[in-house]
């Protein structure tokens, strides 16, 4: 199993910490009473969130960690999404027509009714502290398994590495025989030939 810092497995983790940090923002976003972008707009953002994750990625990542990149990609995030939302919304006229008002004119004409926020962004912080909790548990599953995969990652790889024994074939020894001097060959041994008799000397 690849590293979860690595490969396929990296991707699909800095895809759930962007699609959370997505959904959490646009959430707060709607809650909050205003609109999300356009879907094109949508989706860059999505997918410029998903690149930060990416770099985050690149090793083990702890809850705090979590939830410090949920909190601070909320943050810009929503920050985008107020400067890319519509500026116009339709509001109800007279009749059964409808008319573009400006969203600021819509909200003083509709104007909150003085609540406190509080109770909001408390929800808001319970509900990012709470995936950043499931987040940091993905997290420690992820990579307790793959801790647990390697030595037997280990016995696979020295199994696939032992060589096939063949039938091995008898192979022939070449003895090199050192041929004869043609001068020893040549050279006749000296002395009498044989049979001959010795010669006799008279005085």
């Amino acid at each position: 199993m690849q590293s979860p810092a690595r490969g396929a497995v990296r991707l699909v983790r800095a895809g759930v910490v962007a699609l959370a940090v997505v959904a959490l923002a646009a959430g707060a976003h709607v809650a909050g009473g205003e609109q999300l972008p356009p879907v094109l707009v949508l989706l860059a953002l999505a997918a410029l969130t998903g690149c930060g994750a990416h770099v985050l990625t690149g090793r083990r990542l702890s809850a705090p960690a979590l939830l410090a990149a949920l909190g601070g990609g909320q943050v810009l995030l929503h920050t985008a999404l107020r400067t890319f939302a519509a500026d116009t919304v339709a509001v109800p006229s007279h009749g059964h027509h409808q008319e573009w008002v400006p969203l600021a004119a819509q909200a003083l004409t509709h104007a909150p009714d003085g609540g406190s926020p509080l109770p909001m962004l408390l929800a808001h912080a319970a509900a990012t502290a709470a995936a950043a909790g499931v987040l940091a548990r993905g997290e420690r599953a992820v990579w307790s398994l793959w801790s647990w995969l390697q030595p037997l990652r280990a016995v696979v790889l020295a199994v696939l590495r032992v060589p096939v024994l063949l039938p091995v074939r008898p192979v022939p020894v070449l003895v090199a025989v050192r041929p004869r001097s043609v001068v020893a060959r040549r050279v006749a041994r000296r002395g009498p030939p044989a049979g001959s008799v010795p010669a006799t000397t008279t005085r």
